[in-house]
C-alpha cells in the first residue's frame, strides 16, 4: 500500500492546526522616535509576511516561540522571537538602528585619556568631579575620633574637625545621596514609561486590576523585586508574573502608609 498520499494529507493538516493556533499581533517600528514606512516583517515559521504603513505600523499572525524577522535596506536587521507576553499584550514595539558604514582602512585611535596609552594605575577610570573629590578628601571617621586625632596633632587632623563643624562633610554627603537618588528616579521613570508602551494601559487596568493613576507607583513597587533585569534579559512571563501577584502587598503598603 502507498502511504505517501496518506503521509502528505497528514502534513497538510498539521501545518493547518499550526496556523489556526497562530494569533493577528499588531506592532510598530520606530528608529527612535520616528515611524518606520515599508520595513520587512517576516514570520520565518510560517514563511509569511507584511510590510509596515506610513505610521511604522503592522499586523502578523505569530504563535509562542515564532521568529520575526525585520529589515530594512537602511537599517539594522532585527531578530525578535515571540513569547508569551507579545500574545498578552497582542503588541510589540520594535526599534530600528541606523546601519553605519565601516571603513576597511586602518584608523590611527585618539585616546580621550592618555593614561590608558601610558599604563598609568588610573587609566580607564571615569575622571573624579569636584563633589566626589571632595568626599574623598573628607575623614569618614567618626567625629570623636577626629576631635581626638586633632588633640594628638594628626595629620590633617584640624581640616577634618572644620569639615565637621562647619557642615561640609555632612552637606556634601547629602548632596551625594540627592544626587543618586534623582538618578535614580530618572532611570525608573524611563523603565516605567518603558514598560507601560509594551504592555499598554490595558493590561495593568483589565489584567492586574490596577487603576490607571497608580500604574508607575505600582511598578515603582515592583522594582525591587527584579523586574528591570528581568526586562532586559527578554524574560517576560517572569514580568507578567511579579506584576500580577504583587498588587495586594502594593495596597497593603498604601494602607500603612495612611495609617501613619
Amino acid at each position: 500500500m502507498n502511504r505517501a498520499p496518506l503521509l502528505f494529507f497528514l502534513l497538510l493538516c498539521f501545518l493547518a492546526t499550526g496556523q489556526e493556533n497562530r494569533e493577528i499581533i499588531s506592532g510598530k517600528v520606530l528608529n527612535d522616535t520616528i515611524p518606520l514606512e515599508n520595513v520587512h516583517i517576516i514570520n520565518k515559521n510560517s514563511r509569511k509576511g507584511t510590510i509596515t504603513n506610513r505610521l511604522g505600523g503592522f499586523k502578523i499572525s505569530a504563535a509562542v516561540n515564532d521568529t520575526l524577522i525585520i529589515s530594512d535596506i537602511q537599517f539594522e536587521k532585527r531578530i525578535i522571537l515571540v513569547n508569551q507576553g507579545h500574545l498578552l499584550d497582542k503588541f510589540i514595539m520594535i526599534n530600528l538602528l541606523e546601519l553605519t558604514n565601516e571603513l576597511d582602512e586602518v584608523i590611527v585611535k585618539q585616546y580621550e585619556d592618555m593614561s590608558e596609552e601610558l599604563g598609568l594605575p588610573n587609566a580607564g577610570k571615569k575622571p573624579l568631579n569636584k563633589l566626589e573629590r571632595n568626599l574623598n578628601h573628607y575623614s569618614q571617621k567618626s567625629t570623636a575620633v577626629v576631635i581626638l586625632q586633632a588633640l594628638l596633632f594628626k595629620p590633617g587632623g584640624i581640616d577634618d574637625v572644620y569639615n565637621i563643624v562647619s557642615g561640609n562633610r555632612k552637606r556634601d554627603r547629602k548632596l551625594k545621596a540627592l544626587i543618586e537618588q534623582d538618578k535614580e528616579d530618572a532611570r525608573n521613570l524611563s523603565f516605567s514609561k518603558k514598560l507601560r508602551e509594551q504592555f499598554q494601559d490595558d493590561f495593568f487596568i483589565k489584567s492586574v486590576k490596577i487603576q490607571k493613576e497608580h500604574i508607575n507607583t505600582y511598578i515603582n513597587f515592583c522594582i525591587p523585586l527584579g523586574i528591570i533585569n528581568l526586562y532586559d534579559k527578554g524574560r517576560m512571563i517572569e514580568v507578567i508574573d511579579i506584576l500580577l501577584k504583587n498588587k495586594e502587598p502594593y495596597f497593603e503598603s498604601l494602607n500603612t502608609i495612611e495609617e501613619y
